[in-house]
């Protein structure tokens, strides 16, 4: 059986038991007080700290990457501080820029902006064509050192040009120094022939005077010859005369009988090659021409009214408008006896082919070959483009309907066919060698193109233009197809 406590004990543990509870109680309350007393002095000294600290730097730098990096350059670099490693950097920079490094960051500014300032002034002064960033160190010394590059290398070019150049007056010095020294030998020389000279004229003023009555005695002699010689010339002159005059005489005469013997220009045709003999209908008729009397097919003729017979060679003042369009245009296609079958090319509005109509071709004739010259340039097709070419077109029709072509008009052309006259191009104020040149083309042609006219009228050789031509050998429709 367990032994029973006193009341007495008890009590004793109890009240020791409370003595040493109080006495806990007390000291954790110190202990409270004097740790709360800690903490408040260090939440103090901690917000005294971030005041100081917050001109610095706030709590949320301390995440930028930047910042880490700082501390981890001043953690390698122990016992500094990210502070003073930037601080640090911060005076280096500005040792390299300003060689100082105790110079304010402000100022550093201030002299890099003045600086800048005062060299774009001076870039100005010196005409440089250099921009300077007024934000940016790296990029306006990176434009200086360009530009002053490129002056070392101008420079280099300017010096070496100059170098060329003092040669070039060095050798054109030596060359003057030359020539300056064959001028005074020359000068010697002519000095030396001028006293020769001297002499040699007072010899001949001795020898002049003995020789006077000689050349003039020659001169008496070579006056009468020339004028024994002039007598003679002037009897022959006289016989020349003579000559050409009997040589004209005869011109005029065969001139007189050609213009017999030629068509009249200025007087209608009187020489009729055939007429109408039948009409069947609108597309064929008959002509009075046949076997054996030079026509083939193809031969094309232009009808005219009997009535009022054939127009003249020439025209009037106006040949572009006075044409001698007949009423109708044929072209042979069947040769038969005594007659030709005919097409008919085209009729004249209002214009009817009747019999007994007249037929011409200039170039055609039963009983003798005509002779004809052919110049200039043509447009048959009516194209208003006119080439020498053409003329080869006209010269075969002639000789293809039984005339002769030649090349020169003399006394036994019978017709000239001229093409356009040719026109002489105006020159600017700066003609180009080719403009030059086809101008005097055009003028050489331009001179024989008025030699073959002023021939023709000489001789009394009529003259027709393409298109009198055309018509009057019935082609003029046919040459446009």
């Amino acid at each position: 059986m367990p032994p029973i406590a006193s009341p007495q004990g008890s009590r004793s543990t109890l009240i020791t038991s409370l003595v040493i509870f109080v006495i806990l109680w007390v000291t954790s309350t110190i202990f409270a007080i004097y740790y709360n007393t800690q903490l408040q002095a260090s939440l103090v000294k901690n917000e005294q700290d971030i005041k100081k600290l917050a001109p610095v730097a706030v709590f949320n730098d301390l995440t930028n990457p930047e910042v880490a990096t700082l501390n981890e350059r001043a953690r390698k670099r122990a016992p500094l501080t990210g502070i003073q490693v930037a601080l640090a950097d911060r005076a280096a920079e500005a040792k390299l820029i300003t060689g100082n490094a105790a110079a304010p960051l402000d100022n550093v500014s201030a002299e890099v902006s003045k600086t800048l300032a005062d060299a774009a002034e001076q870039l100005k002064a010196a005409n440089v064509a250099v921009k300077l960033s007024d934000d940016n160190l790296l990029a306006s010394v990176r434009a200086l050192v360009s530009q002053v590059a490129a002056q070392t290398q101008e420079i280099a070019r300017v010096q070496a040009d100059l170098k060329a150049a003092n040669e070039k007056v060095v050798a054109l010095t030596n060359a003057q120094k030359g020539l300056l020294d064959e001028k005074d030998k020359v000068i010697a020389d002519l000095n030396t022939k001028v006293a020769a000279a001297e002499a040699s004229n007072q010899g001949y003023q001795q020898s002049k005077t003995a020789n006077i009555a000689e050349i003039q005695a020659a001169a008496d002699k070579a006056v009468k010859e020339a004028q024994a010689l002039a007598s003679t010339a002037q009897n022959e002159l006289t016989k020349v005369q003579g000559e050409l005059k009997k040589s004209q005489d005869f011109g005029f005469k065969v001139l007189a009988r050609l213009t017999h013997y030629r068509q009249n220009a200025t007087r209608p045709l009187q020489q009729v090659d055939g007429t109408i003999s039948r009409v069947p209908d609108n597309k064929i008729v008959y002509i009075n021409l046949g076997e054996g009397q030079q026509i083939t097919p193809g031969l094309t003729f232009e009808v005219y009214d009997q009535r009022k017979g054939l127009p003249p060679l020439t025209a009037g003042p106006n040949e572009d408008t006075d044409l001698p369009a007949g009423k109708a245009s044929i072209e042979v296609i069947r040769i038969l006896p005594n007659t030709a079958e005919c097409r008919i090319i085209k009729v004249a509005t209002g214009q009817t082919i009747v019999e007994g109509d007249l037929i011409m071709n200039l170039v055609y004739d039963v009983h003798t070959k005509y002779n004809f010259v052919v110049y200039g340039a043509f447009d048959l097709s009516g194209t208003g483009q006119f080439t020498p070419g053409e003329a080869d077109v006209v010269r075969r029709l002639c000789t293809q309907w039984g005339g002769r072509v030649s090349d020169q008009v003399n006394v036994d052309t019978d017709f000239l066919v001229l093409g356009k006259e040719p026109a002489i191009p105006v020159l600017g104020d700066a003609p180009t060698a080719p403009e030059i040149a086809r101008k005097e083309r055009a003028q050489q042609e331009l001179d024989i193109y008025q030699d073959y006219k002023s021939k023709a009228i000489t001789l009394g050789i009529p003259i027709v233009n393409q298109n009198r031509f055309l018509y009057f050998v019935g082609y003029y429709d046919q040459a446009k197809r």
